[in-house]
């Protein structure tokens, strides 16, 4: 009977013990690891190496979902009051290219759990270290925003003024990114950046007054039954132009001159050339482009090479101009 006690007892304390050897993360690890100090995630695993994968994946896998969820809200929101309509950005599938670089990233001693036969593992981040070591990452970003909206504010130009807002649009998305990140960090220290997150809802309606203010007159030296004109016309408008009818409704004139290079006689032959030039009314060229014909165009008569050259250069025209101009009004 007493052999019995003593192997009961035995049995006890054993379990005692290795219930206590279990460490507390392994069963409750956001109480070892409060939310209100560190970002943590527990994995598991075959291996002890597959449990810290696991781990860092789950982090790294919270960390992208949130950022990718609150910057496309962010752009969701961005309005531009104007007197025509209210205008909305909504970016479909904003994600985070950039992988997600970790600070101060630290993990427990892989722990196996008899009972599940699984290793165990947490990695974690204390917040405020991670803080300071990304705070100069977004300070960077802030100080090259702050810098392009500087010279949108001081340029008149409109025409120039809408590269500059896509630039300023381009890297204040990578800043809101940054910011996100600083967000789930530290929320109270990422609040101090609100005047710069204010300064890129700006953007939009800057850029929407822009373009309104980005209307062109052609003017045509030569053109064959309005080919060139009406190449012109079309591309100008299908990248954002509003083509007028008269100079004085218009900011811009697109200044075409057009020289045939007539040579030859009996068949004669042309090979045209064509520089366009896009001039605000102060005078700055604010766009130029230059097509020449590859090859002859042969005719009897004039018309008759104007008829086969003039559909060639205004193709080229219209290329060039939809891939020179075609992103630039759009953010």
């Amino acid at each position: 009977m007493r052999k019995n006690f003593l192997l009961i007892c035995s049995f006890i304390s054993f379990a005692c013990l290795h219930a206590q050897s279990v460490p507390q993360w392994v069963h409750n690890y956001r109480k070892v690891y409060p939310n209100s100090e560190y970002l943590v995630q527990r994995g598991k695993g075959d291996t002890a190496e597959k449990s810290v994968t696991d781990a860092m994946a789950a982090l790294s896998r919270y960390f992208q979902t949130t950022v990718n969820s609150n910057l496309s809200a962010t752009m969701t929101s961005v309005t531009a009051d104007n007197y025509i309509e209210e205008k909305t950005v909504v970016i479909d599938d904003v994600n985070v290219q950039s992988q997600v670089e970790f600070f101060g990233l630290e993990y427990t001693e892989p722990y196996y759990y008899e009972p599940e036969q699984k290793w165990y593992c947490v990695v974690y981040v204390n917040r405020e270290d991670a803080w300071q070591q990304h705070k100069p990452q977004i300070d960077i970003k802030k100080n090259s925003f702050i810098g392009l909206y500087k010279n949108i504010e001081k340029e008149n130009d409109s025409f120039t003024k809408l590269g500059l807002c896509k630039k300023a649009w381009n890297t204040g998305t990578e800043l809101l990114e940054k910011l996100e990140y600083g967000r789930i960090l530290s929320p109270e220290k990422e609040a101090a950046y609100e005047t710069e997150r204010n300064l890129f809802s700006n953007i939009l309606a800057l850029f929407e007054e822009a373009r309104q203010n980005c209307s062109v007159y052609l003017d045509i030296s030569t053109d064959y039954n309005r080919t060139i004109s009406t190449a012109l016309s079309k591309s100008l408008s299908e990248c954002g132009f509003s083509v007028v009818k008269t100079g004085a409704e218009a900011n811009y004139t697109a200044e075409v001159f057009i020289e045939e290079n007539i040579a030859g006689n009996d068949p004669l032959y042309i090979m045209p050339s064509l520089n366009l030039k896009i001039v605000s009314k102060s005078g700055k060229t604010v766009y130029s482009q230059e097509e020449r014909a590859a090859e002859k165009s042969i005719g009897y008569t004039l018309e008759s090479a104007r008829k086969k050259a003039y559909p060639k250069l205004s193709q080229d025209l219209e290329d060039g101009i939809k891939k020179n101009l075609g992103g630039v009004f759009k953010l």
